[in-house]
């Protein structure tokens, strides 16, 4: 698997399937069979993954909409990008 860095570019896969519940998403990965539950900020980068960005590029649009410093929304973002990965729902490009 390709490391996951701030200049990653990052995707998501198209071997899911999802479904909104209660203001988040559940996503199963076909692939893996597993589920994720998102919560509503998480499902908010799930929806901008729809075409390649860099993680540095996603945070700083996060930025723009959420009151958080910079430092704390990378943090958060790899966490939840990390878990994504690991569940095969998102490609990484270094």
């Amino acid at each position: 698997m390709t490391t996951l860095s701030s200049t990653s570019t990052i995707c998501r896969c198209n071997n899911h399937l999802a479904t909104a519940i209660d203001g988040g998403l559940v996503i199963m990965s076909i692939e893996q069979g597993n589920y994720c539950d998102l919560d509503a900020i998480a499902s908010d980068v799930w929806q901008r993954l729809d075409q390649p960005i860099t993680v540095t590029d996603l945070c700083v649009k996060l930025g723009q909409e959420y009151d958080a410093n910079l430092d704390t929304i990378q943090r958060d973002i790899l966490i939840l990008l990390k878990k994504l990965a690991s569940e095969k729902l998102i490609t990484i490009q270094s």
